[in-house]
């Protein structure tokens, strides 16, 4: 199984991440500016997700190529980009930690860092930055994590927002978008009544990666009062507010609100695209790749206890294995430099601003999204075998729409897996 082969994985690069030389050239660790003295280019390897639309104006390389030209140019080095799909994004990473073929800087989402912190793979940054440097980073404490500044934050924000085909709505005698439990269940009652060609409500139960939690799960468990985990990273998911939420995910099924096709979809915005679902979870960027759909959002689908809603807060990391570690720093300031993050921003994905001195200039409908909601914004947090909990939990929730597992089963087993297996 992938989670087995992932704790096989990690073992092997605990004992060997001391061992293996740097990714950079041997003889430069105390160089802060590129060049050697016999003259010979210094390298670094970069590696980086995938952002890009598939039908936008730029790739992910091209944009990340142009901006290491620039920075190679100007500090005599050469920077080499690897764009790393997301469906084997950690399987990718875990492999390089064992291997010569790993990066100096690499991006990393919250449910990769504990163990790679743990095995001492990650270096603490903070050294690197100036104080002035520091507070020009609006969410340079997000980074602090396991008492050390192990990451640097580069795209926080994304939050999934509730959307809705307004057309839709509108036939359906419905004038805004549902902003509760209770109002989406009654406006997707009224949809399929009204209108029954489209399904009422869409999520991705067929998706392959954990990732589709951010949208079908955890904004749910949060509105219910959940908690992840508790101060000493236990986990405490089994709990009154782990049923109720997913209880009440599993009764949309049941009512027929969410389609039989849920668990065979893995693509939710595609089907919103298309007309065929009416209303979504999905994030604030992906909403603005829609064309030719009358939408319009709520930041939150509020809980009976609460009003949360997944954000994300993506880092980038420097390795242990790096050889000169300075001009590595370097270039983490300039890739998340408000010159460097505002052409992201406007040529690859809609983002707000991660410094104080980049003006945002997004989209006018998400103005106050970020001002006014943050509060209600909520990263995942940092715990001992996050990912395989997460992989675990998804593959019984799959089981749970498909009529496999009760609501009280998923959460009975993956904490149990998790106790025996990961704690």
């Amino acid at each position: 199984m992938k989670k087995k082969r992932i704790i096989a994985l990690l073992a092997v690069a605990a004992m060997t991440v001391g061992m293996l030389a740097g990714c950079g050239s041997k003889d430069s660790d105390s160089k802060s500016s590129g060049g050697s003295d016999s003259g010979k280019k210094e390298k670094l390897t970069l590696w980086m997700p995938t952002f890009a639309s598939t039908d936008g104006e730029i790739t992910d390389q091209d944009f990340w190529d142009e901006k290491a030209k620039a920075f190679g140019e100007e500090n005599n080095c050469e920077v080499k980009v690897e764009i790393i799909p997301w469906d084997n994004y950690e399987e990718k990473y875990l492999t390089g930690t064992t291997s010569d073929d790993g990066p100096d800087i690499g991006y990393m989402y919250m449910e990769m860092f504990y163990d790679y912190i743990d095995m001492g793979a990650l270096v603490d940054v903070d050294q690197y930055f100036t104080d002035e440097e520091k507070s020009n980073y609006l969410y340079y404490d997000l980074g602090n994590l396991q008492g050390g500044q192990y990451a640097l934050p580069i795209v926080v924000g994304n939050p999934r927002i509730v959307i809705a085909n307004m057309d839709i709505l509108s036939q359906a005698g419905i004038d805004k978008v549902p902003a509760s439990w209770d109002e989406l269940v009654e406006a997707c009652k009224a949809i399929k009544e009204k209108v029954p060609d489209v399904n009422p409500f869409m999520q991705d139960w067929g998706n392959t990666h954990y990732g589709s939690l951010n949208e079908i799960y955890w904004p749910y468990f949060w509105g219910a009062g959940g908690e992840i985990v508790d101060e000493d990273g236990n986990l405490t998911i089994n709990t009154e507010a782990g049923k109720e939420a997913t209880e009440f995910l599993y009764s949309l099924k049941e009512d027929g609100i969410l389609p039989e096709s849920c668990t065979a979809n893995d693509d939710t915005l595609e089907s919103f695209k298309n007309g065929e679902s009416a209303i979504i979870l999905c994030a604030s960027s992906n909403a603005l790749k829609i064309e030719g759909i009358n939408w319009d959002f709520t930041p939150l689908l509020a809980g009976p206890k609460d009003s949360k809603t997944f954000v994300a807060a993506d880092s980038l990391v420097m390795f242990e294995k790096c050889a000169n570690k300075e001009l590595a720093a370097k270039l983490m300031k300039y890739l998340t430099s408000a010159e460097v993050m505002s052409d992201f921003h406007q040529r690859v994905s809609e983002q707000p601003p991660i410094t104080a001195d980049e003006e945002y200039t997004g989209d006018e409908r998400y103005a106050d999204l970020f001002s006014e909601y943050g509060d209600n914004f909520q990263a995942l947090p940092v715990f001992k075998g996050a990912s395989s909990m997460y992989d675990t939990l998804y593959k019984n929730l799959q089981s749970m729409m498909l009529g496999q597992m009760t609501p009280e089963q998923v959460l009975q087993d993956t904490t149990d897996y998790y106790d025996t297996n990961l704690k």
